[in-house]
C-alpha cells in the first residue's frame, strides 16, 4: 500500500530562484523506513520540512494515504503524523516534569499516572523513576527517548526524523535508534529519517534516497541492501 506519493516537487526558497527541490518523484510504501541522505543543501531537510507543512511545493503533489497532503486539517493531520528533530526542546516543555509533559499531550483513557509509569518505562526503565523531574534534570538521551515516546503515545501513520540522534554521543545515539526501529516495526509505521550518519542509514533503512542539489541522485531498495557498504555509500555521497 502507497502512503506517500511525490510527483514533480519543486521547491524554492532563495532569491535567486534556485529551487532548492527539483523534479522529485518517489513513493512510499507502508511499513519503509526510508532514510533521507546528502550533504549539506542537498534538500533532505526541506523534503522532511513539505512533509510536516512547514514548507508547500511551488508545483508538484504529495498524496497522503490517498488525500492531497495540504487538505488534511490540522488536528487530523497531527493524529497520523509525528514529527521529531534534534533539538527535543522544541517538543518538550523545560519547565514541566516528565509527568506534566505527558499530561499535556495524553489521550483519553490514558490519564492515570500508573499507566504512564508503564508506558515509559518500556522505553527507558530509569525515566520511569523520574516522573517528577524536570528536563534540566534529565540527560540529553533521557530527553530524546520521552520525546520520542510522548510522539507514539498515539502511534502514527507517519513518523518524520530530522536528524533526531545527531546530538547524542554515539552511545547513546545507537540506543535511540534501536529503540526507534523497535517501536516501528511493532507499531508498523512508516518511518522517514534524514542523517548524515552512514552507519544509520545502513543498519536500519529499509530504502535509502540519497539527494545532490535538490535532485534525486540515486536510490536503493530492498533488494539493493545486501550489496551495499558503507564504502559504496561514501562514493556516491561526497
Amino acid at each position: 500500500m502507497t502512503i506517500l506519493d511525490l510527483k514533480k516537487i519543486t521547491l524554492t526558497l532563495s532569491r535567486t530562484g534556485n529551487p532548492v527541490l527539483n523534479q522529485i518523484d518517489y513513493e512510499i510504501r507502508q511499513g519503509d523506513f526510508v532514510i533521507l541522505l546528502g550533504s549539506n543543501g542537498s534538500g533532505k531537510s526541506s523534503l522532511l520540512k513539505l512533509l510536516y507543512r512547514q514548507y508547500q511545493p511551488d508545483a508538484g503533489t504529495i498524496t497522503f494515504l490517498n488525500k492531497p497532503l495540504l487538505q488534511y486539517q490540522a488536528k487530523e493531520f497531527s493524529n497520523k503524523v509525528a514529527v521529531l528533530t534534534q533539538n527535543c526542546a522544541e517538543s518538550l516543555f523545560s519547565s514541566l516534569t516528565v509527568y506534566e509533559n505527558y499530561l499535556l499531550v495524553k489521550k483519553r483513557g490514558h490519564e492515570d499516572r500508573d499507566f504512564f509509569r508503564e508506558y515509559i518505562a518500556d522505553y527507558n526503565p530509569n525515566l520511569a523513576n523520574k516522573l517528577d523531574h524536570t528536563m534540566e534534570q534529565l540527560s540529553g538521551g533521557e530527553k530524546q527517548t520521552l520525546a520520542l515516546a510522548l510522539r507514539l503515545l498515539q502511534p502514527p501513520a507517519l513518523l518524520l526524523l530530522d536528524e533526531h540522534t545527531s546530538a547524542l554521543d554515539p552511545k547513546t545515539s545507537g540506543q535511540i535508534m534501536q529503540l526507534t526501529q523497535n517501536m516501528v516495526e511493532r507499531h508498523c509505521i512508516t518511518c522517514i529519517l534524514t542523517t548524515h550518519n552512514l552507519d544509520i542509514a545502513l543498519r536500519y533503512g529499509n530504502r535509502i534516497l540519497m539527494l545532490r542539489e535538490g535532485k534525486i541522485f540515486k536510490k536503493f531498495d530492498e533488494q539493493d541492501k545486501p550489496l551495499l557498504s558503507k564504502e559504496k555509500l561514501a562514493a556516491n555521497y561526497y
